[in-house]
């Protein structure tokens, strides 16, 4: 099911899902001396561990820029497991290994409709187990006032599953200045405001550590004909929100999404896609800012 670019063909290598390696279980000798060469199984050098000046904001791991005119759908190994996608054709931007052991993968994706964006995704999985105390406000964004909504489906640490949405300026997203500048250069236009919808997870793995996966969607709201005129981000406050109709219908279309889209990400998570059918996940894929089938793609 997943359709994938060459650079994620090798990460299906890198980073096998665990399906793969019941299937075929040279798969996880070959991925573990990939990691041995690579040095992922020891503390990254002093001078490669902030990005080698990568400017990635963060201040933290290493940076690989991706070649983005690799065309995504439908869904990407990631950090060992399945990462869905959205409705529409996702670019890669970059990667980044993050932990004294590499043990977080980041992968950050934009999608695009003429040249504006309309997606950026920002997903970040353990491709080993980490220590319970890593994750310890993993959900803090499920629990923020300003969120329009939240859901807490598991709240018993080490076990905790949950998602929300929630409006913001491009500029507080994190690593905003290697991703706007990425995309500047292929000329690509952030909107003044994107809504934020995001799924925490994590499962204990023994011994005190757990698995985990957070992954980040924001979503132009501004690019329809009800809500072009709505781009100042006090538009898109809790409090304002009843006063904008068109905001409130597209935040509303986003809540119904996320909780759909939810158990999805729960299904990749355990590398189980097949637990909807093909049509069922087109169906769920499409969030209120993708674009429609057929629209331009400067990439295309």
């Amino acid at each position: 099911m997943p359709v994938s670019g060459p650079a994620f063909g090798l990460l299906t290598v890198i980073f096998p899902p665990a399906y793969l390696k019941r299937l075929i279980p040279a798969l996880g000798h070959v991925a573990t001396n990939i990691h041995n060469r690579l040095g992922m199984t020891d503390t990254p050098p002093a001078e490669t561990a902030a990005g080698e000046g990568n400017g990635d904001g963060g201040g933290e791991g290493i940076v690989t820029m991706m070649p983005i005119t690799d065309r995504l759908t439908k869904s990407i190994p990631f950090a060992g497991r399945i990462l869905p996608l959205p409705a529409g054709t996702w670019h890669p931007v970059m990667n980044v290994v993050n932990g004294p052991h590499g043990e977080v993968l980041e992968n950050i994706l934009v999608r695009v409709e003429g040249h504006v964006v309309t997606g950026l995704i920002g997903a970040e999985g353990s491709i080993q187990p980490v220590p319970e105390s890593a994750i310890a406000a993993i959900d803090t964004s499920c629990h923020d006032d300003r969120n329009f909504m939240s859901r807490v489906i598991t709240a018993h640490p080490p076990a905790m599953e949950c998602w929300f949405t929630a409006a913001v300026y491009p500029s507080s997203i994190n690593r905003t200045a290697v991703i706007a500048n990425r995309l500047k250069e292929e000329g690509f236009i952030l909107p003044p405001v994107l809504l934020k919808t995001g799924w925490s997870y994590s499962t204990p793995a023994g011994d005190h550590n757990v698995n985990v996966e957070t992954v980040t969607i924001f979503l132009n709201p501004v690019n329809s004909d009800s809500t072009r005129s709505l781009r100042s981000p006090q538009d898109w406050t809790k409090e304002t929100l009843a006063q904008q109709p068109a905001a409130s219908d597209f935040v509303k279309r986003t809540d119904t999404w996320i909780a759909n889209w939810a158990q999805v990400m729960h299904d990749g998570f355990h590398s189980d896609m097949l637990a909807t059918s093909e049509e069922e996940h087109a169906r769920l894929a499409r969030d209120p800012a993708a674009p429609l089938p057929g629209q331009a793609n400067p990439l295309d």
